[in-house]
């Protein structure tokens, strides 16, 4: 006979300000599994959500060390504002953003990459309007809930652990070699009248280099990654105790890059009287991370460099003094990507303390009284030097340095009271009020012209130029009240109604407050008598529904008021500073409210052994933030106004299986999710576009916002060949690029004759997918376990700027491989054009790639000693982990995973010279000694 695992219906969920039984759960909520993303190679914890939770797109934007991920909560809900979830740390609500620090291109440092991973005990994710309203003004894209570990009551346990491993770039892109791309520059210049840049004495010498110098293999390493983590928990009856510190340290696949975290950690909750409970959650941490400029775009950028750079060309034009070959040539000015990465420095130091002290009051019987007071203090230091010896100093170094001080504070009561009543009725009731308040300072120097390179960034006034220096300092506010009610009859039926009052500094003065309510009802049928029948088989079933508004302030600040800016002026023969107005009053700005409707199900079958989660979600933003285009004649190019809507809907599903118990196990967890967005309204106008202008490619925009469609559509014209001869080129009459035999060909959708943009161009393609997972499964054999995690995504879009640049045979920077079957007359491609000295770079779908892909993202074995009788183990486990082992794509890039534009919602999916993401082989211990 079989008995019941009631476990998982069981376990506690933890939820904004409080925690439930997952069974009496009547919002949707994903919890993500902290034992299998620990033994991955991570940064910080945004990097371990991917493909983990349903409803939950997590893309890793760079494989830089602790890059930002951008993560996407039931699809992107914002033009302009924040499209990044809420993270609540301890109860402590941070928002990490885009990432923040200078790091040589659009790549940021994740946020939370100063949170260390293996501290984290729990992560839920709330998604729809009842499980997130309770956070209000900031919770429409989502609430992240990072609960840390603590101590537990019993023996006290210290832990180590440790993993060492190694990283190498998961994949190269085939370019020329020295005598390819010899012929190739020989050839573009002849089809154009010109003389060949390599004579015959020179190509023999050129066939001695034999593959000549691969840039690729020059800035890629072998990379080191490590971490220790060392604990100290337990407790007893009346304290609760754990301890811990860390240190890691990734070297970057690109030469000269890492990252390094030391942190440290005290949670401590101690029961004063029965009544009485006080405790704090302190956590101190120091980052460092040394970039390489990549996602740079045009010419400086390291990767974009090692791809275009002349492979005849050497890394050093005289290796014995250290002297760089300075740039490209013949062809584009490209500086040398090695010199860029061994000595331009971009370093960001941060210290960052985030914590509170709380005290809990039990006051009257099943009333309790929650009062903590919370800080987050963040520290960065930005350091950028320039050397005088490579191409971009122009023979004059040049130094800056920023500081940037955040000081982040947050007082919380919470009065709660749960009753039960004649084991029919459960009531809990919640209500609170919170103020939280943001202050920050920046100030940044520059300096340049140094006597030399001795003293880097140290001493800005060695230099004799000294730039503007500058300075700001801004604060925010919010002031809150919330409230809840829980209701259960019987313990089947449940309800839930959540509501938030948040009144915030950054809207407009007739704006100030507003009101997200939310309600929810669910239904466990499976506790009803008529359901006893079928209990065997189906023994869980919760029908569950909900609405309710959420809200987003992340707009920045000062964005509803009259604002002035400074400048320098020459009036006669002296400069005079003074100010000017620089922003139009909006008093009406308010926030972006999203109303969310979810319809779900939770099913256990066979008692429990097949577990299965599925929902259908409608969100509808309104009030969209966007910077409206206004009459120059106001003396203002925009200004900030609330227009548009935005609507995104989807399924969900997540199944969770024990396919085999005993002494062997497998378990199967799986999830799938598909979301539609569409953009609903734009102020009355039918489309707009968006983008941003590349001036080294000279691409028009390349996206739309579009009525009727996803946010930042992929818009341009269609390729249609290669021209063959006179005849296809008589076809056409004008058209953007150059019309003659060999070059490229354009569809003519209107059929006149003509290539233009007002008529020949159209929707390209999406970067959002139509669906995306992952897939987990875990063998287990006396102690041995296997972990296999599969993540994949279909149906997206990338724009590939360096296809774009790596087909176009000039002779003036290196090509893809493939390009020796470039047109000629003796062999008439219809995919490559021939060579030619002309660029001519249009926006068309021959650079919009299929970004889908399966990737074996992790695998992991592991094997657990049985119970040791050393006198001081308690337990010991060893692992090996392999990341990023196979991908299967159709994408030429690097990898799939890529955003050029870092966590843009506008610009998605589009890769410029971004940093590869390594395959990792890693092995770990984690040692129990009581």
């Amino acid at each position: 006979m079989m008995i019941e695992d009631s476990k998982t219906i069981d376990e506690v969920v933890v939820i904004g300000y409080g925690s439930v039984k997952k069974s009496n759960l009547t919002g949707a909520v994903s919890s993500v599994k902290t034992t299998e993303i620990q033994q991955t190679p991570m940064t910080s914890i945004d990097q371990g959500l991917v493909g983990r939770a349903s409803g939950v797109q997590v893309t890793q934007t760079s494989g830089m060390p602790g890059a930002v991920a951008s993560i996407r909560v039931r699809g992107s809900s914002s033009l302009q504002g924040g499209n990044e979830p809420l993270y609540v740390i301890d109860g402590f609500p941070v928002y990490s953003g885009t990432g923040f620090g200078s790091t040589g291109g659009n790549t940021q440092i994740s946020g939370l990459s100063t949170v260390n991973p293996s501290d984290i005990e729990s992560i839920e994710i709330l998604k729809d309007a009842s499980a997130t309203a309770i956070y209000g003004a900031r919770a429409a894209n989502g609430v992240v809930l990072i609960t840390t570990k603590s101590g537990k009551k019993g023996r006290d346990i210290i832990t180590f652990e440790s993993s060492f491993g190694v990283q190498n770039v998961a994949k190269t892109i085939d370019v020329m070699n020295a005598q390819e791309y010899a012929a190739l520059v020989n050839e573009a210049y002849t089809n154009d009248g010109l003389d060949a840049p390599y004579n015959t004495t020179q190509l023999g010498e050129i066939a001695k280099l034999g593959n000549g110098t691969n840039w690729q293999d020059e800035i890629f390493r072998p990379a080191m990654i490590q971490s220790y983590q060392l604990t100290f928990s337990g407790g007893d009856n009346k304290t609760t105790y754990a301890i811990s510190g860390g240190y890691f340290d990734q070297k970057g696949v690109i030469i000269n890059s890492d990252f390094k975290r030391y942190s440290l950690r005290l949670n401590l909750d101690r029961q004063i009287f029965n009544t009485l409970k006080v405790g704090t959650h302190m956590s101190g941490t120091h980052t460092i991370s040394r970039t390489s400029a990549t996602d740079v775009g045009g010419r400086d950028g390291v990767v974009n460099g090692a791809l275009k750079m002349n492979p005849i060309q050497s890394v050093y034009a005289n290796e014995e003094t250290g002297e760089y070959t300075p740039t490209n040539d013949p062809g584009l000015l490209i500086p040398n990507p090695v010199a860029t990465a061994k000595e331009e420095i971009y370093n960001n130091a941060t210290t960052r303390a985030l914590g509170d002290v709380y005290a809990e009051w039990e006051f009257l019987k099943d009333l309790k009284l929650k009062v903590s007071l919370g800080m987050d203090i963040m520290y960065l230091k930005q350091n950028k030097y320039t050397p005088s010896n490579i191409y971009q100093s122009l023979g004059i170094a040049s130094a800056k340095v920023g500081v940037n001080r955040s000081i982040n504070w947050l007082n919380e009561n919470i009065l709660t009271w749960n009753k039960t009543f004649k084991d029919i009725h459960s009531l809990n009731i919640l209500g609170g009020f919170t103020i939280q308040r943001n202050n920050v300072e920046s100030v940044t120097g520059a300096s340049s012209n140094f006597v030399n390179d001795v003293m880097k960034y140290n001493n800005l006034g060695a230099g004799s130029i000294y730039d503007k220096p500058e300075s700001s300092a801004t604060q925010w506010s919010l002031m809150s009240y919330l409230a809840r009610i829980n209701y259960s009859l019987y313990d089947r039926y449940l309800f839930s109604v959540n509501g938030r009052v948040d009144g915030s500094s950054r809207f407009g003065g007739n704006n100030k407050y507003g009101f997200f309510p939310s309600g929810s009802v669910a239904w466990r049928i499976s506790e009803e008598g008529f359901m006893e029948p079928v209990k065997a088989v189906i023994n869980n079933l919760k029908l569950r529904t909900s609405y309710g508004f959420t809200g987003n302030t992340e707009i920045g600040v000062y964005e509803s008021l009259a604002t002035l800016g400074s400048n320098s002026w020459t009036i006669g023969n002296q400069l005079v500073s003074g100010f000017y107005p620089n922003r139009i009053p909006n008093p009406d700005l308010k926030w972006e409210k999203t109303g969310q409707f979810d319809i779900g199900f939770d099913l256990g079958l066979f008692n429990n052994r097949l577990r299965l989660t599925a929902d259908y979600y409608y969100k509808k933003t309104t009030d969209l933030l966007y910077n409206v285009a206004i009459p120059s004649a106001s003396g203002y190019d925009s200004m900030l106004k609330n227009i548009g809507s935005v609507q995104n809907k989807g399924y969900e599903l997540s199944i969770e299986s024990d396919n085999l118990s005993g002494a062997f196990s497998w378990t199967t967890a799986f999830n799938i999710s598909f979301n539609r967005n569409k953009v609903l309204e734009l102020g009355g106008e039918t489309y707009k576009d968006v983008g941003t202008y590349d001036d080294h490619l000279k691409t028009s925009d390349i996206r739309r916002l579009i009525v009727g469609q996803p946010i930042g559509v992929f818009y341009g014209y269609r390729f249609d060949g290669i021209f063959q001869n006179e005849a296809e080129c008589a076809q056409q009459t004008s058209s953007p690029s150059p019309i003659g035999v060999g070059l490229r060909r354009y569809k003519d959708l209107n059929g006149d004759g003509k290539i233009d943009a007002t008529n020949d161009r159209e929707i390209l393609g999406d970067a959002n997918p139509k669906f995306f997972g992952g897939m987990t499964n875990t063998f287990a054999y006396k102690g041995f376990e296997l972990n296999v995690f599969l993540q994949y995504s279909y149906g997206n879009k990338i724009f590939n700027y360096n296809a774009m640049e790596l087909e176009s045979p000039t002779g003036g920077q290196n090509v893809y491989q493939d390009l020796v079957n470039r047109w000629t007359p003796t062999n008439p491609s219809n995919e490559y054009q021939k060579a030619t000295t002309n660029r001519n770079n249009i926006v068309s779908d021959r650079f919009i790639e299929d970004g889908s892909f399966l990737k074996l993202k992790t695998v992991s074995l592991s094997y657990s000693f049985p119970k040791l009788n050393w006198k001081h183990i308690g337990g010991l486990r060893l692992y090996v982990t392999g990341q990023n082992l196979l991908t299967w794509t159709k994408y030429r890039g690097y990898d799939p995973e890529v955003s050029y534009r870092g966590a843009s919602t506008l610009e998605a999916g589009e890769d410029f010279g971004g940093y590869p993401q390594a395959r990792t082989f890693m092995f770990g211990i984690k040692l129990d000694i009581k």
